[in-house]
């Protein structure tokens, strides 16, 4: 099988991977070796060292600039998947598999929403809010 959707990559210690707002490339990144950070307007987010952790599909599957800075704490090297679309397009398997982890980011996040809530302002404005639009956009009978 011809590869040439997916390509190997060096970051040295301090690069930025991913700029928070810039237009995405339609590629998404494995890490293979190495710790990257992720911010967002300019706080910590995440540290991620653990081989296999995929970042810039949010921006890859929302088309849209990315939500994050991804930098690389000590020298990275990563697999760059090159017109992601395309590629899991081609691999359904792998969209599940980014779809669980998704999903995972999202129960983390809304637990953690919750904690704050909790710990902070009980007032009826605080209300969590999720998108109620997305299947409302799904008219692929393929989905």
């Amino acid at each position: 099988m011809d590869q040439d959707w997916l390509r190997f990559d060096y970051f040295p210690a301090g690069a930025e991977l991913i700029t928070q707002g810039n237009q995405a490339n339609g590629s998404i990144m494995v890490l293979k070796e190495g710790e990257v950070e992720v911010l967002r307007d300019g706080k910590f987010v995440a540290s991620i060292k653990q081989s296999g952790a995929i970042f810039g599909e949010m921006s890859v599957l929302l088309e849209r600039g990315h939500s994050a800075t991804v930098r690389a704490v000590s020298d990275v090297q990563l697999y760059v998947i090159d017109d992601a679309l395309k590629v899991l397009a081609a691999h359904p398997a792998w969209l599940l598999q980014i779809a669980r982890l998704l999903a995972q980011r999202v129960n983390a996040t809304t637990a953690q929403l919750v904690e704050l809530k909790q710990r902070g302002s009980e007032a009826e404005e605080d209300v969590l809010v999720l998108p109620s639009n997305v299947f409302s956009s799904w008219s692929d009978p393929q989905i």
